[in-house]
C-alpha cells in the first residue's frame, strides 16, 4: 500500500513537471511585438484591444508596457499601437495587429 502511494505521488510530481514545462514553452516573444503610437499598413489585420498593467509596488510605465506587449505576443500580434497610459502609468492600452 505505501509503495502505491508513492508512486501514485511521483506520477503527480512527474507529469507537473511536464505540463509546466509544455505551457511555457507556448508562451510567444514579447521582443517579436514592434510597439509603436503610429497606425499600421492597411495590410496588417487588428486582432484585439489589450490592456498591460504593473501590479508591483514599484510599479513603473516600462512594466506595464512590457505586460501589455506580452499579451500582444500571446494573441499572435506583431505590431502594437500604444493609445494611452494612465495617470500613475500602471496601465497601458494598445491594440494589437498581425502585419505581413
Amino acid at each position: 500500500m505505501k509503495q502505491q502511494i508513492l508512486f501514485i505521488a511521483s506520477l503527480m510530481i512527474f507529469s507537473g513537471f511536464f505540463t509546466a514545462c509544455s505551457t511555457m514553452s507556448n508562451l510567444a516573444e514579447e521582443d517579436n511585438v514592434k510597439v509603436s503610437r503610429d497606425e499600421p499598413s492597411k495590410d496588417c489585420e487588428f486582432l484585439d484591444k489589450l490592456e498591460g498593467r504593473s501590479l508591483t509596488r514599484t510599479a513603473k510605465q516600462e512594466d506595464a508596457l512590457k505586460d501589455l506587449r506580452q499579451e500582444a505576443a500571446n494573441k499572435g500580434a506583431n505590431y502594437l499601437v500604444v493609445k494611452e497610459y494612465s495617470g500613475v502609468g500602471t496601465a497601458v492600452t494598445g491594440l494589437a495587429y498581425k502585419c505581413p
